[in-house]
């Protein structure tokens, strides 16, 4: 009896970390995308090489420096006349933004013929406005404010302000690339990640090799440790163990960023827990029951 009970008791437990860890996975995700802030507007810095970034995060407006190779750095700078602009030339090379989308236009006659050079539309821009929280209206808050160019490299260093997008920067290769809001933390400055695109390849993704993992060893534990004791009742309990821990392992895998440390740092020691303490239950699952002392003893017939 009371190993039924202890069955019981230990499956509901996982059952509501299970419902824990997702809830907090979901919270997490939702308050990195609205602490990660908003970039309004980016500037030419006065020192070379360099511009400023403004952000509003929290309410609060504050300013960045990010150089030419994408290096963030704390604390205000001395911005160049001119303020916010819509657009910005390296030579004969001339970028402009749009506005209201998610859009950059490049000239390579001085400006006087555009084309787009780098855009976010249609499903990934509908993507998007889903996945920002508390966005407002997209026009406005996801759209390509300011741009500053620089020559570089044999070519141009372009910086986007994106709004809730972040900063948007292009290489002197010509890659462009999202880079985020700038944020700190104890290694000083780094950026928030910005969502993935739904047209961009998904990256590698860890979570079903751990549901397999973490199944396949619960079940297999159970199944010897029931074979050699001969407890095969047991084993829906050990089915519904994995179940649970692999949908947990399953979360962990999958854990967001918390603050500047980065998902796996707290997922794995999830998932080891999975695998070692759901391997140990599904053995306890399946042992032979301690006798009760209070229970009577049978007489022989």
């Amino acid at each position: 009896m009371r190993k039924r009970g202890f069955v019981l008791i230990s499956l509901v437990a996982i059952g509501l970390a299970a419902l824990g860890l997702r809830s907090c996975n979901n919270e997490f995700a939702r308050r990195n995308l609205i602490e990660a802030g908003e970039v309004t507007a980016v500037v030419d810095a006065a020192k070379p090489g360099t511009v400023v970034v403004h952000m509003l995060r929290s309410g609060e407006e504050q300013t960045w420096t990010v150089d030419d190779n994408g290096d963030p750095g704390m604390g205000p700078a001395e911005e160049a006349p001119g303020g916010p602009r819509t657009q910005s030339c390296a030579g004969d090379a001339c970028y402009r933004v749009a506005g209201d989308r998610l859009r950059v236009d490049e000239s390579k006659d001085g400006g006087g013929t555009f084309t787009t050079a780098w855009q976010v539309g249609g499903a990934d821009y509908d993507t998007l406005v889903r996945t920002y929280p508390d966005l407002g209206a997209p026009a406005e808050h996801l759209a390509s404010r300011s741009v500053v160019a620089h020559p570089a490299g044999g070519g141009q260093v372009v910086y986007v302000a994106n709004g809730r997008d972040g900063l948007l920067r292009r290489g002197p290769d010509g890659r462009w690339t999202r880079l985020g809001g700038p944020d700190s933390g104890e290694g000083c400055c780094f950026f928030a990640p910005v969502p993935r695109l739904a047209s961009q390849p998904p990256p590698f993704e860890p979570a079903p090799y751990v549901i397999v993992a973490v199944a396949l060893t619960i079940l297999v534990t159970g199944a010897v440790t029931a074979a050699r004791r001969r407890r095969w009742e047991t084993f829906p309990a050990v089915v519904a163990l994995a179940a649970l821990a692999a949908y947990i392992g399953y979360l962990g895998a999958q854990q967001p960023d918390v603050g500047m440390y980065p998902g796996f740092v707290y997922g794995v020691p999830c998932v080891l827990l999975c695998l070692v303490g759901g391997g140990f239950l599904a053995a306890r699952y399946t042992r032979r029951p301690v006798k009760d002392p209070e229970e009577p003893a049978s007489v022989p017939s």
